[in-house]
């Protein structure tokens, strides 16, 4: 199993606002473009997608 690099940021006020606001806009496009694909093995990427970005606005807001 391949291990993936760990990346720290740390971000706090305006960096992390902006950063949750783009994440949310990306979720937003995700979602659009779930709705919209017929080929399943792609509407597939794309949920992990989603999830991946859900789990980072989550850290975002928590933050």
């Amino acid at each position: 199993m391949e291990t993936m690099p760990v990346a720290s940021f740390n971000l706090a006020g305006e960096e992390l606002t902006t950063l949750g606001e783009l994440l949310e806009a990306e979720q937003a496009r995700l979602l659009v473009e779930i709705r919209h694909t017929d080929h399943r093995s792609y509407r597939e990427e794309l949920r992990h997608r989603l999830a991946v970005v859900e789990r980072l606005i989550d850290s975002c807001r928590a933050g």
